[in-house]
């Protein structure tokens, strides 16, 4: 057998709920095309139209290509996907409506664009490479492989911890002051405190930033959920201590910051983790505490910037929670179509700023400009960052040529770490690099595609699982699943 769970991957040929399958595949598809949408075109406004054609075509080519309404298989793509629909797409929707600049037809091309050229840079992949649904299928099928968890597999998960631990004390020491407890201190003065945050963090003048930036978005949470893996898979109390060691110190060093999403991701990564673990199956339990685990940092620094104010309460903080992540995302990435070209020419190439310091470009930081632009005169941290979706760095770089050719390498490269990643050895660590790169692809939605790729997590968790993995024992099931499906 190529796998060990008792499922399978179809169904008999008499099995009358295959044959209703067969057929609704068939049916729907014929009455939308040539019944329902004839109707809506000549009794909806166009725009409205070519809108529903256009989701209606993403939505049946990623359930062809990758699955998306499987809820029980979801993979990076489809994560990515939903991502992008609930937070660039609905509301974007409402955003093109409401405004009346002439960045909104840019914008609503640009967001629309993606629902079809992502899809198709998966098609790509799975082209090139001979993939298919199946193989996913047989990934979530698969059970994680027995491991030898002594003292080849302590041995390099204890340097990173200790080194990212002595990271830690470094930064501390060069802070000037720690934001969650200035806030802590001063419940309501969010304005300093997010001078505070910038000032140690943001600003700060040293030569281990870049190092402190990836130990609290990647590296830690990837040593906490690996224990946690490790310790599930029947490493026993050492993995079990190493877990809460790490767990906690990556908690601790993402919220000194009052970012909300730092500690959130951290609790995200766990549960794609526990998803993918169990298969594709989520206990009611972990259903309800994971999203509490979720918010409940958030929550905690938004009452503490409400202070005593008539804002303060959990419903106005809620609320004010439901909009960063719902609606936020899609209205910054507005402004960068908005700002670029009509404000600012595109910059050719110089919004990669490291790219433009390597090639001594003149450049302007971008996601400062679009936050200065949005924020109310007098009111912003000079600092600000409004970091937007990826289609607005390539937007002001090049304008909709690019954003259209990157929608397509961003689908082209998710779907190529997918598809790596599943035709390895389900090991603990290959199965921490494949959540961590499901939560760094996701965040395509409010970061550029280089960040994401490079200090957002997905190059360094695929470093981090070669580094952290053990060998399996030859001839385990996933190995042959492999040379089934490979």
């Amino acid at each position: 057998m190529a796998y060990t769970r008792q499922e399978s991957l179809g169904s008999g040929p008499n099995d009358s709920g295959l044959f209703f399958r067969q057929m609704s595949g068939i049916i729907f598809p014929f009455l939308f095309f040539f019944i329902v949408l004839p109707i809506l075109a000549f009794t909806l406004p166009l725009i409205v139209s070519v809108s529903a054609l256009v989701m209606v075509t993403s939505f049946w080519w990623m359930h062809h290509l990758v699955g998306a309404f499987n809820f029980r298989r979801v993979n990076i793509s489809t994560f990515y996907y939903w991502m992008y629909v609930a937070v660039i797409i609905t509301p974007g929707f409402f955003i093109y409506h409401d405004e009346i600049s002439p960045g909104k037809w840019r914008f609503l091309f640009g967001i629309e664009s993606a629902l079809l050229t992502v899809p198709l840079g998966i098609w790509i992949t799975n082209f090139i490479y001979r993939f298919s649904k199946r193989e996913t299928d047989r990934y979530f099928l698969r059970d994680v492989e027995n491991e030898d968890f002594g003292r080849a597999a302590l041995k390099p998960f204890l340097i990173l911890l200790v080194a990212s631990v002595v990271l830690v004390l470094v930064n501390l020491i060069e802070i000037p002051e720690i934001p969650l407890l200035y806030l802590i201190r001063n419940p309501g003065d969010f304005l300093n405190a997010a001078l505070v945050r910038e000032d140690s963090f943001k600003l700060l003048n040293s030569n281990f930033t870049y190092a402190y930036y990836v130990v609290r978005g990647t590296i830690f949470p990837f040593l906490a959920v690996l224990a946690y893996g490790r310790y599930r898979s029947g490493g026993g109390r050492n993995w079990k201590r190493l877990f809460w060691i790490s767990l906690t110190g990556a908690v601790f060093y993402a919220s000194l910051t009052i970012e909300k999403l730092p500690v959130a991701a951290i609790f995200a990564f766990l549960g794609l983790f526990y998803y993918l673990f169990k298969g594709g199956r989520m206990s009611r339990l972990v259903t309800i505490v994971g999203p509490i685990l979720f918010v409940s940092f958030p929550l905690l620094v938004i009452m503490l910037s409400y202070g005593d104010t008539k804002d303060a309460g959990i419903g106005p903080a809620l609320a004010g929670l439901g909009a960063r992540i719902f609606y936020s995302p899609s209205q910054v990435l507005f402004y960068y179509f908005e700002i670029f070209p009509n404000i600012i020419s595109f910059q050719h190439g110089a919004a990669m700023m490291k790219l433009a310091h390597l090639m001594g470009w003149s450049t302007i930081d971008i996601p400062n400009t679009v936050g200065l632009y949005m924020a109310p005169p007098g009111t912003a941290v000079q600092s600000v960052s409004a970091n937007g979706c990826f289609l607005g760095n390539l937007n002001a770089d090049f304008g909709l040529p690019a954003v259209v050719i990157g929608g397509v390498a961003a689908g082209f490269l998710m779907q190529l770490v997918h598809v790596y990643l599943t035709r390895k050895p389900k090991t603990n660590a290959n199965l921490t690099a494949y959540a961590a790169c499901m939560w760094a692809f996701s965040s395509l939605v409010s970061s550029p595609l280089t960040t994401v790729l490079l200090s957002g997590g997905v190059t360094f968790a695929l470093i981090l699982a070669w580094l952290l993995g053990t060998k399996s024992p030859v001839g385990s099931p996933s190995q042959e699943a492999i040379a089934e499906t490979g």
